[in-house]
């Protein structure tokens, strides 16, 4: 039916519209599929991937920031003998050049050594281990709502959700006054998460007298792997200042599976 409407004359954005009209009324729920296509998505079958870290930035006095830019590519594994990181003997060599670089000249610009430091396990399970990471969203998020979305072209299902300031770090909770956080997931038909969009930004005070201000972006698509979620790629940008400073990074973390 809809085949012929178009060759009748009707405009693809119609068509779209139906399909997308026509799979809302046949889907089941959006959470329930996602929480269930969850737990099919944990595979501990070894995987081994080719990631880059990019990461660009810059802190400092306002009127006197520091620009950091650098690229690493390693090698990600996680099999029975748990997650690792392989630093190849091309990147140990680089990071040892350019710190033989750094005793001639502390200003010379670097480029691993600048990156190397910001990439540790907290952004390595992101990318391994995206199934896991959402389940733990789901334990501080709340639902707010479901629609009929397009992505990549294709219809989709787009899963709102917020998490309230007092899900925060205890830690730093404490010192945070105003706080928003927005969080949109992307699903497939069978609740598989093909990707996510991350908003968060709020506004506090330390000590008393110096007030703080921050706002975090992360973008992230994701694919299967026999039966695993992997993240291929993901974005996020941060901001941050307080009295006199100002703190801005900007990474991109791309994957490509090892055969």
């Amino acid at each position: 039916m809809i085949k012929r409407f178009f060759w009748y004359g009707y405009s693809p954005i119609f068509v779209m519209f139906c399909a997308m009209s026509l799979s809302a009324t046949v889907m089941a729920d959006g959470l329930t599929d996602f929480r269930s296509a969850l737990t099919q998505l944990k595979s501990t079958d070894p995987i081994a991937v080719n990631a880059q870290f990019k990461l660009f930035g810059r802190s400092g006095e306002h009127d006197e920031l520091i620009e950091r830019e650098g690229v690493i590519n390693m090698r990600l594994e996680d099999g029975a003998n748990g997650l690792q990181a392989v630093y190849s003997p091309a990147l140990i060599g680089q990071l040892h050049a350019e710190e033989l670089a750094k005793i001639e000249d502390e200003n010379v610009k670097n480029s691993a050594l600048n990156a190397v430091g910001q990439f540790q396990y907290w952004e390595w399970r992101e990318l391994l281990y995206p199934a896991a990471q959402m389940e733990l969203m789901l334990g501080r998020c709340r639902f707010v709502s479901e629609k009929m979305d397009v992505f990549n072209g294709s219809p989709t299902r787009l899963l709102t959700f917020s998490m309230p300031k007092e899900k925060i770090d205890k830690s730093f909770r404490q010192y945070v006054k105003k706080y928003k956080n927005h969080l949109q997931i992307w699903i497939d038909d069978k609740g598989v998460p093909l990707a996510s969009q991350l908003t968060e930004k709020g506004s506090g005070r330390i000590f008393i007298v110096i007030g703080f201000t921050f706002k975090n972006e992360i973008y992230t698509e994701y694919r299967q792997q026999n039966g695993r979620l992997i993240a291929v790629k993901r974005e996020v940008k941060d901001e941050s200042s307080g009295a006199t400073m100002q703190s801005q990074r900007h990474f991109i973390a791309t994957v490509n599976l090892v055969n």
